[in-house]
């Protein structure tokens, strides 16, 4: 299995969609996630169609729709899942990444989580429908933020539209615990968030506990996550997310590294 190389938007907020794709082509990368955070928001057609020409005038490919739709609001109400699913479509992708909830796994009530399962396996419906895959965040406060815990989501949820991102989970430092949960997920990971970060315990915000490092700090761990054998016949994308400093020149010396690892 090859991996395709990518660049997911929001690590680079303050660059307009044309500049973020003059950086990620001069990188050598295959493909850009756009996020609807800044860049594509929700329902916004004709901004999604905009971006993903210049997107495809660049040789570029969109790989996919990085969605901070999060299934259900604070309060616990749906949040409306067809302005996402318009935005992937006229962006021209058949993936997007979605959130779980606002919580962890373990914070909700069974009602609501039962309410989540059943927003969530009606919009993975829906994206079948369009033969679009829904893909978890795999993330803190959300229903997939551990290796169980998001295999107990899939499995609840149960239905083959649905898969899962897979980052090293930046807070559980065991690279064997990561490695393995990669393993056990192999046959539901649709696309990878590649890093390199430092975790510091305790030191307040995410921003503040974690260090981010070149990308060539990680080569030992991420060798080992890119020959993981992962199911499904489509293709895969290793997507850059974050780098130290927010610096493109940083950016651009780890897309090399990337992409030496991915050849």
């Amino acid at each position: 299995m090859k991996y395709k190389t990518g660049l997911c938007s929001i690590s680079f907020r303050g660059l307009n969609a044309q500049e973020l794709v003059r950086l990620v082509k001069q990188a050598g990368l295959d493909a850009i996630e756009w996020g609807s955070d800044v860049h594509v928001p929700f329902g916004e057609g004709a901004v999604a169609r905009e971006v993903r020409k210049v997107t495809e005038d660049a040789g570029l490919e969109v790989s996919s729709y990085g969605s901070y739709w999060k299934v259900v609001d604070e309060k616990g109400a749906a949040v409306p899942f067809e302005p996402v699913l318009e935005s992937a479509k006229a962006l021209g992708t058949d993936t997007i990444r979605v959130w779980a909830g606002h919580q962890p796994s373990d914070g909700l009530s069974s009602q609501e989580r039962a309410t989540l399962v059943a927003h969530l396996r009606q919009a993975t419906e829906m994206a079948a429908a369009e033969d679009v895959r829904l893909g978890l965040e795999f993330h803190a406060n959300t229903l997939s933020d551990s290796n169980g815990a998001t295999q107990a989501l899939l499995r609840e949820v149960e239905h083959p539209n649905l898969y899962t991102y897979w980052q090293p989970i930046y807070w559980l430092t065991d690279p064997e615990y990561r490695l393995r949960g990669l393993r056990e997920l192999a046959d539901r990971v649709l696309n990878l968030h590649v890093f390199q970060w430092m975790f510091r315990p305790g030191a307040g915000s995410w921003g503040e506990s974690t260090d981010r490092r070149p990308l060539e700090e990680g080569a030992k761990e991420w060798e080992q996550y890119l020959k993981v054998p992962l199911g499904g016949d489509f293709q895969r994308y290793a997507l850059m997310e974050f780098v130290r400093n927010d610096d493109p020149d940083q950016f651009l010396k780890d897309a090399s590294v990337l992409k030496d690892w991915v050849r």
